[in-house]
């Protein structure tokens, strides 16, 4: 027999009060004098048996009582033999291991490995075991199946051999992903084994948990947990691995590189302090030719004093003297340098305590010089002219220097547009702005030109008789059916609708930009009978097309309706010209797939020829060596520089550590939490054992309710020793009389 509460079994030691009150005997307490026996000698009585016990049968009913009761309340129950132990339950992890770029640091590689290898010896037979690794993607190295073909020993030992011979990647941390890819493991296990039946028995089923073994950096990202419901039968056990060094710094690079002179950054490079970087810079703006980055201090360092230094390909420091600069914690600052050697392919930061993404790489190269063409007739008053306005705008970046040409109709055909027209390199001519009539020849030339993956803007001129620029219309989009007609407009129009999930206005769909409101068109054209092919990105307030976009080949054609110019609009002396005309420039362009750098596991681009095989891949940083063809070799494992070589063309790409990786301050646990997810410590086998044991006994003693037995047991003693007790009584009452 066993007792479920045997604390209760206490109360049995009440059983000696009725065994001290059977052996007291009632004293004198007060003498009545008598006359006949006042004269008499006083003599105390002597007494036999003084601890003799009287009616033994009352007081073993009495104490009988008492044990029963005490029983009752401990709750006993009756074990069989199938019941005995807690053997035989089992139990299932799935490890998550962190191997992020952020692991590098110190020895945390070496303590998730301890953990891991504590997990691992911790198995008993009939456990199920599951590794995981994670960074930007999670790995299964590990499943179930795999490691129930295993030996218990060689799963024990597997926490010190499966990393063995790796070291984190250089890639960022996606808990988020990295843990609903884990909880998808145990529920397809758990299905594939049957458990979700209604029949299986709760406490033969095998009890899963999580173990989470990470530096939870708080840039790690959590969006995959975002949207779904955490299983509250899946526990979480999370194991952080932790540093003493807090400091840590990094450098954001500008969009761009060489001699920089735009002031966008990434949209990761937001202060973290109160500095903001558009005040930022605005103050780094007003040295032309400088090298701008910006340096941010995370919130929980130690230090605040750092240095800069341009680094060339084999890591060794280029000839100019390197930069100190002082940022507080939890701050960022935009740095102006000098324009790096032609040598420096880096940009290096000293001075914290962790070294992993003190490396920026950049390509510095010079920029590449393009032609944007304007065909047609240019008006002699500056402000009536299309061409003015767009050569008062400064469309060089780092990677391109932009000049502009004109020919006008009269002119003769154009240098490297006539005949050859077809043949032009879209890379050297990106763009080809074109209004007014164009002669057969050359809207096949333009035509040929585009599908060889050109761009081109064509605005359709105001004229009185639209019959000169109804057949070009017609050319360029390849339909007898479309009419233009001069537009009416009694006051002025306005741009009503706009498709900002177009590439081309993206970039204004945020509420701070997408207000066109303020931009009046006093002229314009109507389109009418497009082709299926055209899509209207921007219309009137009247409905008619504003801006039309047809894609042919490789390229595009956009229409514009209405000219920038201030006699026919207000577009040109708006904010938003700009950023639309950088739009016309960049979107669609064959190099766009060719940014100069990436991030870690982004895909190299393969726009270097037809077939992306041919392109060989060799780092040209330290340490430097071919890498394998891009076939193979898809996606950048490690920060560099790397050359792309094929078909006589090279373009170099590098490779930067994502910057969210470098926010190494720690994540609270509450944030898992507040997402859904379950935390719950490890179990060990003793614990384990002891839950079923419990589970199993509160079963059993609820099924077999001894403790009502025990009760009825009691009362039908305390009746019985009601009834001998009143015997008693009128027994001894009777002896008395008589």
């Amino acid at each position: 027999m066993s007792l479920l509460a045997p604390l209760y079994a206490l109360g049995a030691l009440a059983i000696a009060l009725p065994v001290i009150f059977h052996l007291i005997r009632r004293q004198v307490r007060q003498r009545t004098p008598i006359s006949s026996t006042m004269f008499l000698p006083e003599t105390q009585p002597r007494l036999r048996n003084r601890s003799r016990v009287e009616n033994l049968p009352l007081l073993l009913l009495r104490v009988l009582a008492l044990l029963l009761l005490a029983l009752a309340f401990s709750r006993p129950f009756l074990r069989s033999i199938n019941t005995q132990s807690a053997e035989g339950a089992s139990r299932r992890f799935v490890v998550l291991v962190d191997t992020s770029a952020s692991m590098r640091r110190g020895d945390l590689w070496q303590q998730a490995l301890g953990e891991l290898s504590q997990v691992t010896q911790s198995l008993n037979p009939g456990d199920g075991l599951a590794v995981m690794a994670f960074a930007s993607e999670p790995t299964v190295r590990i499943d179930f199946d795999t490691a129930r073909g295993l030996p218990l020993e060689t799963l024990r030992s597997l926490g010190s051999t499966l990393f063995a011979d790796r070291l984190p990647s250089w890639n960022d941390t996606d808990l988020g992903s990295a843990l609903r890819a884990a909880a998808d493991l145990v529920l397809n296990e758990q299905a594939a084994g049957g458990e979700a039946s209604s029949g299986a028995d709760p406490g033969t089923q095998p009890r899963t948990q999580i173990v989470l073994i990470s530096d939870l950096q708080s840039g790690a990202r959590l969006d995959g947990l975002q949207g779904s419901t955490w299983p509250t039968s899946l526990p979480v056990d999370v194991r952080r691995v932790t540093l003493a060094d807090r400091t840590n710094a990094w450098i954001t690079l500008p969009r761009g590189s060489g001699a920089i002179t735009e002031s966008v950054f990434d949209t990761e490079s937001t202060s973290s302090g109160s500095s903001s970087p558009d005040s930022a810079d605005k103050q780094a703006s007003d040295v032309e030719g400088a090298f701008r980055v910006r340096v941010t201090n995370s919130g929980n360092s130690e230090r605040a004093q750092f240095r800069l230094a341009w680094l060339k390909a084999d890591g060794q420091p280029a000839a100019v003297p390197p930069r100190s600069v002082q940022i507080p914690p939890g701050q960022s600052l935009a740095v102006r340098l000098p324009l790096p050697p032609d040598d420096a392919l880096a940009i290096e930061l000293s001075g914290d305590d962790h070294d992993f993404d003190n490396l920026r790489y950049f390509t510095n190269r010079p920029p590449r010089s393009q032609t944007v063409w304007f065909l047609g007739p240019d008006a002699t008053e500056p402000r009536d002219s299309l061409l003015h306005y767009l050569r008062q705008l400064s469309l060089d970046t780092a990677a391109r220097a932009i000049t502009f040409a004109h020919h006008a109709p009269d002119a003769g055909p154009p240098t490297g547009l006539s005949g050859p027209l077809v043949a032009a390199d879209p890379r050297s001519i990106p763009l080809i702005f074109a209004t007014g009539s164009i002669d057969q020849p050359t809207t096949e030339a333009l035509l040929a030109y585009v599908r060889g993956g050109g761009r081109l803007v064509y605005v359709i001129p105001a004229a009185d008789e639209p019959s000169g620029v109804q057949p070009t219309l017609r050319g360029l989009l390849a339909s007898d059916l479309v009419t233009v007609t001069e537009s009416q407009v009694s006051d002025y129009a306005m741009w009503a609708r706009i498709e900002f999930a177009h590439p081309l206005f993206a970039p204004l769909s945020g509420p701070e930009f997408n207000d066109f409101s303020r931009i009046r068109f006093w002229a314009h054209r109507n389109l009418s009978s497009l082709p299926e092919d055209c899509q209207t990105l921007v219309a009137y307030d009247d409905g008619s097309p504003a801006i039309v976009e047809r894609l042919v080949g490789q390229g595009r054609i956009w229409l514009f309706a209405s000219g920038w110019q201030p006699q026919e609009s207000q577009l040109a002396l708006s904010t938003k010209f700009i950023p639309l005309m950088f739009g016309l420039l960049d979107a669609g362009r064959l190099d766009a797939a060719a940014p100069e750098r990436l991030i870690v596991g982004e895909a190299f681009p393969g726009i270097m020829a037809a077939d992306p095989s041919a392109i060989e891949i060799e780092r040209i940083t330290r340490p430097a060596a071919p890498i394998g063809r891009l076939s193979a070799v898809e996606r950048s494992d490690s920060p560099g520089v790397y050359r792309l070589r094929s078909e006589g063309n090279e373009e170099q790409v590098a490779v930067n550590l994502r910057e969210s990786e470098s926010r190494i301050e720690p994540m609270a646990t509450d944030e898992l939490q507040r997402l859904g997810v379950v935390l719950g410590t490890l179990e060990t086998e003793q614990s384990t054992e002891q839950r079923e044991r419990q589970l199993r006994d509160l079963e059993l003693e609820s099924k077999q309710t001894l403790w009502r037995w025990l009760l009825v047991g009691v009362l039908a003693l305390l009746g019985l020793e009601t009834l001998i007790s009143g015997w008693v009584a009128r027994r001894g009452l009777i002896t008395s009389v008589g």
